[in-house]
């Protein structure tokens, strides 16, 4: 038999073989929530403010400042689709955002970005449906903004973590003021419950803090002194994320370090104070549902 003549069998012997992986990996892909949030990224509209009108989203999300519908309500009945497409993309399993770390500091973070835009416009879409007398469709988007704000840090860098961070807080301060200022019913309460329980355990500050330092490596491949400090750095700044005690040594690593290394490591106090400020918010929120 000549080979030409076994070349169709063996392509269809390939092709049924690798049809249980090819489905698997269609099904894993259906399963990833980071894919639907690209496409509610892609409803997102009129997203852009200006600086007085970002200062006063700010003083809303910090609480500082009372949500007015009138100056939102066109902004969120506009990006609805986004919210409901993020939404329905939180009930998936699993997030992977697909992050290719050997690409060193080009490793995109504009999902992240893109992140905080949707994140902060669902507060707002909280506020709105509450405002409006929708309870269930606010308590709905809380919980669903939660579980988007972690999934944003989810094997991220600390600029992610730290968007994450910041989402995270907004959406438990929402939380607390429907708790605070709505009557909301046992089944609500639990909804809420079940929401900020998931996200107890917070973001996983070591594991940015060591994405972000391992992209130096290369830029001191070639020089021993550098790259031996830079191992140094990276295990005490892990080490100091997970127990503040550790900061001293962090900083006796970070000044042993040639000046050009020490100059680009993330302080690290301002990371811990971040990650406090974070475990304060989810303390105070999880007594107001007890």
């Amino acid at each position: 038999m000549k080979i030409f003549n076994l070349i169709p069998s063996m392509i269809l012997i390939a092709l049924l073989s690798a049809g249980p992986a090819l489905a698997q990996q269609h099904e894993s892909l259906k399963e990833n929530a980071a894919l639907r949030y690209w496409s509610a990224f892609s409803q997102v509209q009129d997203s852009g403010i200006t600086d007085q009108q970002a200062k006063e989203l700010n003083a809303i999300l910090d609480g500082t400042a009372p949500y007015d519908d009138s100056k939102y309500k066109d902004l969120i009945e506009k990006n609805i689709l986004a919210f409901e497409i993020m939404a329905r993309a939180t009930a998936l399993p699993a997030c992977d955002w697909g992050l290719d770390y050997g690409l060193g500091h080009d490793v995109p973070v504009d999902y992240a970005r893109k992140g905080l835009v949707l994140g902060r416009l669902n507060v707002l879409y909280a506020f709105h449906l509450l405002k409006t007398g929708n309870k269930d469709g606010a308590v709905r988007a809380l919980a669903a903004g939660l579980r988007f704000s972690h999934d944003v840090g989810n094997g991220g860098s600390l600029f992610a973590t730290l968007i994450a961070k910041d989402l995270l807080t907004s959406h438990l301060r929402a939380v607390a003021d429907a708790l605070r200022l709505e009557q909301l019913s046992a089944a609500q309460r639990s909804q809420l419950q079940t929401a900020v329980a998931r996200v107890a355990e917070g973001l996983d500050w070591p594991a940015a803090a060591k994405r972000d330092l391992e992209t130096f490596r290369g830029d001191y491949a070639g020089n021993p002194q550098a790259s031996a400090a830079l191992t140094r750095i990276v295990l005490s700044y892990t080490a100091a994320l997970n127990d503040g005690s550790k900061l001293h040594a962090l900083n006796q690593a970070v000044q042993g370090a040639p000046q050009e290394l020490a100059n680009v490591i993330p302080n690290a106090e301002r990371v811990l104070e971040q990650k406090q400020d974070l475990n304060n918010t989810l303390l105070q929120t999880r007594a107001l549902l007890q």
